[in-house]
């Protein structure tokens, strides 16, 4: 049978040909193992050893040795590098006049040893380049595909051949988990070390992998991510196929930003992931072990159509700690109907509990697991059971077993995990349930959280199907004009005026605000806007306008205009003195709403990130906020809102009246499509964004914007304009 080709990375994965260059009949090198593994891996294509010692080595493991790579006459695919680092320049210059598609690098001793390390590094990438080798690593533990077969690595063994792939930043991390998944019985497609990521990355692999009919979904243990935007253009895409599950390392604050306004503030590295995985459908594993019980799942399970499940066990406290854990992560228990429970108690104790979670008891025999479970089974209103198992005295490990293994072969469309509480008593039936493809584990929590996972994959493929980006009637032109106008000014910071013109230009509704650079102007555009305003200094240099006592409130007349204008001026030069420039926003007066904060920060990563959540000057403190990544959905934007706590308080609460939510989730959707336009915004910051009820609408009341510190940067939006005309 051949095999089933990828399309992109095919001669990497699957090759015809490998050379493995540093091959060595010393069995403490990494050059013996590669080609010893390559041998023991049942490798179909022809398979080369490459050493200058040919003429004293001849053969090694049977395989010719070959002084130089030149002297090959057949194409080569892959050349697995086993060499010191300073060869390797001059054997990819070899490479690449002879024609090999890819380059394997196992070798170590580059950027992660420092700057001359990653000089040699960077030198090698170029050589590729030049020639259009696709480099994997340096610095990896190798690439492993069992379909193909092909095991190009040094580790210790090779994995059981199955149905998920695996991607690595750590090659000792590979090892670890290969030995430990062998003895658990998991298997793989494709085992791929990252190392350094030179040239070829997670996104490269990941794109690849969604079209390899051998793999059903791919892991990750990731350190960083290389390419943020291309990574979720593509797993945007893989998980509309196929899980993509990520143990994203380096969860700590220590890799967190800090900015000085509140939206920079209030994000950290690993929030943005967290965003960013969301968006993109990536299911991220909090532990290692999660990561594989997740695997496990994947691997032998049905994706279920909905979040309902029932528990089945025969004891109470492992039955209360499941249904503990189902609702931490969102899984709802299936209600049995009165025709189930007149069912069951034809054949179960009358002492025995008869709803969801169902406790059949510790006298519960194989044929009652069976009977129940296949109820369960047959019922609509059931997606997926989990049953939990403990050694009581009349307990049928092994039989129990075989009635859970034919009823999944029975019902093939619905997952079944199983939780076998024990050891020596149940190890037989363990092993048994793992070798026919039922993932077993030990503890109710974690079979939870595995049955919760592939709900979360359901519903990420439901949303995949749903969403899509708004766009809006907006003056793109008036905003290009701002932004120039700021960077002739030199500087990043927009006015107060200016700001709110912007907001203005994509829809967002703020109150009437002028700028006043005098008292006597300041009062006469009072009287323009009417009684009572608002005082705010304006300033690029002045973030908390609050902190310098630079907001004042319901001012009433003219007289008090006047007062007002001179006192926020003093109190801005005394706190301020070298700013070179200072005026006074003067806004009308809004009633008061419920207080939001609404805005943007930039992710270097990712892009930018909109945020939504409690408002005032509190913010900071109490950090009711939530995030998504522009571009926005309305869906997404919902979502958004509804992780808040402020968010049942827009509800209505103790006899309130709702909010306006639409007119909320309205105004994130146009600062996403801001943000997105104009790559050069880095914050904006709306605080307070007063929020009325139902109908009414909301106001941004204070808008600040920053801009970026590359002055030269065209926006993607003026890009846009240019090529219209």
């Amino acid at each position: 049978m051949p095999l089933l080709s990828l399309k992109k990375l095919d001669k990497l994965l699957h090759p015809d040909s490998v050379a493995i260059v540093g091959a060595s009949p010393d069995k403490k090198k990494v050059g013996y193992a590669a080609l010893k593994n390559m041998i023991l891996s049942g490798f179909k294509g022809r398979l080369y050893a490459i050493n200058p010692k040919a003429d004293q080595y001849g053969e090694i493991e049977g395989v010719k040795v070959y002084s130089n790579i030149t002297e090959i006459v057949d194409h080569i695919d892959l050349a697995v590098i086993c060499i010191p680092p300073r060869f390797i320049p001059q054997l990819m210059e070899e490479l690449g006049q002879k024609g090999v598609n890819y380059a394997a690098i196992i070798t170590a001793g580059f950027k992660e040893t420092g700057s001359k390390g990653a000089q040699l590094e960077k030198k090698i990438v170029e050589i590729a380049q030049k020639y259009g080798i696709r480099v994997v690593g340096p610095n990896i533990l190798g690439i492993i595909d069992t379909s193909a077969p092909m095991n190009a690595s040094f580790a210790e063994r090779s994995p059981i051949k199955g149905e998920v792939a695996f991607l690595s930043q750590s090659g000792a991390l590979l090892t670890g988990i290969l030995d430990w998944s062998c003895a658990e019985g998991i298997g793989y497609s494709s085992f791929v070390s990252l190392g350094n990521k030179a040239d070829l990355d997670e996104t490269d692999f990941i794109d690849a992998l969604a079209d390899d009919e051998q793999t059903l979904g791919i892991l990750a243990y990731l350190e960083s991510i290389s390419r943020g935007p291309e990574f979720m253009k593509v797993c945007r895409e893989v998980t509309k196929k196929k899980p993509v599950i990520v143990l994203k390392a380096g969860r700590s604050e220590a890799g967190a930003r800090a900015a000085s306004s509140h939206t920079g503030s209030m994000t950290g590295e690993d929030t943005t992931y967290d965003v960013a995985f969301e968006k993109c459908g990536v299911i991220r594993a909090n532990t290692t072990q999660e990561l594989f019980d997740m695997a496990f799942a994947f691997s032998y399970m049905p994706i279920p159509s909905g979040n309902k499940i029932v528990i089945i066990t025969n004891a109470g406290g492992p039955g209360i700690l499941a249904t503990d854990a189902a609702e931490k992560f969102g899984l709802e228990l299936a209600t049995i109907s009165p025709e189930i429970k007149s069912k069951m108690k034809a054949f179960l104790p009358s002492a025995a509990n008869f709803n969801n979670p169902i406790d059949a008891l510790g006298t519960a025999q194989a044929e009652d697991y069976e009977k129940v479970l296949e109820l369960s089974l047959q019922d609509d209103a059931v997606d997926g059971v989990i049953i939990i198992l403990t050694p009581q005295a009349m307990t049928e490990g092994q039989e129990t077993a075989d009635k859970i293994v034919e009823l999944k072969s029975k019902y093939p469309e619905k997952p079944i995990i199983s939780v076998f509480i024990g050891g020596e008593l149940l190890g037989p039936s363990i092993y048994y349930l793992k070798k026919h493809r039922i993932p077993c584990f030990p503890h109710p929590e974690r079979g939870v959280k595995a049955m919760a996972s592939l709900v979360e994959y359901s519903k990420i493929r439901k949303r995949a199907a749903k969403d899509d980006i708004p766009r809006f009637d907006v003056d793109k032109d008036k905003v290009i004009t701002i932004f120039q106008k700021v960077r002739l000014d030199d500087r990043v910071t927009l006015l107060g005026t200016e700001a709110i013109e912007v907001a203005r230009a994509y829809g967002i509704y703020t109150p009437d605000t002028r700028l006043a650079r005098t008292a006597e102007e300041a009062a006469n555009l009072a009287e323009k806007i009417g009684f009572p305003v608002v005082m705010k200094i304006t300033s690029p240099d002045i973030i908390h306008k609050t902190d310098i006592g630079g907001v004042k409130l319901n001012i009433k007349n003219r007289e008090e205009a006047l007062a007002i204008f001179e006192e926020i001026m003093k109190s801005a030069k005394k706190h301020h003195p070298e700013s070179k420039l200072l005026a006074i926003d003067v806004q009308k007066m809004e009633k008061v709403g419920r207080e939001l904060i609404v805005g943007s920060t930039k992710d270097p990563q990712f892009g930018s990130l909109v945020i939504v959540g409690m408002g005032g000057v509190y913010t900071n403190y109490f950090k009711d906020v939530a995030f998504g990544l522009a571009p926005l959905s309305k869906l997404e934007a919902k979502a958004m809102l509804e992780k808040t706590k402020v968010y049942t308080l827009l509800k209505g609460v103790r006899g309130e009246a709702p909010s306006d939510i639409e007119a909320v989730i309205d105004t994130l959707l146009r600062i996403a499509l801001l943000v997105n336009d104009f790559s050069e915004i880095q914050e904006i910051d709306i605080n307070p964004f007063f929020v009325y009820e139902e109908g009414l609408g909301v106001s941004a009341l204070d808008v600040k914007i920053t801009l970026n510190n590359l002055r030269d940067e065209v926006s993607n939006s003026q890009i846009d304009i240019n090529h219209s005309c």
